[in-house]
């Protein structure tokens, strides 16, 4: 049986390492549609430090109230421009697919494929 607070931890520091990925400078080596992802990283991280800092909520309710942020940003996102980014749908989908795992018992993916 696995832990499941320590799967939803697990879960949210690997959506901080994937935020904060796209704000290196190397991430756009080879790859130019990178550019477009640092607004919305940088959005993201900041909020995830937010919720990192507040210690009295489990890691648990910090993925739901971190999808919560994604679905309100990934609106505004829409509505405000033609070409937009996958980035939040795509941080979305981890969160879902993680909630599913735990919910089966199995562990959550900390890697990057």
């Amino acid at each position: 049986m696995i832990n499941r607070e320590q799967e939803f931890r697990n879960a949210f520091y690997f959506l901080k390492r994937w935020s904060k990925s796209p704000l290196t400078p190397s991430y756009t080596i080879g790859y130019s549609r990178g550019l477009a992802d640092r607004e919305p990283a940088q959005r993201c991280y900041d909020y995830i430090l937010l919720l990192g800092k507040d210690s009295t909520i489990s890691f648990e309710e910090k993925l739901n109230l971190l999808y919560t942020f994604l679905e309100k940003a990934n609106e505004e996102n829409r509505k405000r421009t033609v070409m937009g980014t996958a980035f939040y749908s795509i941080l979305q989908s981890y969160i879902r697919s993680s909630i599913i795992n735990i919910e089966k018992g199995e562990p959550v993916q900390t890697r990057r494929k």
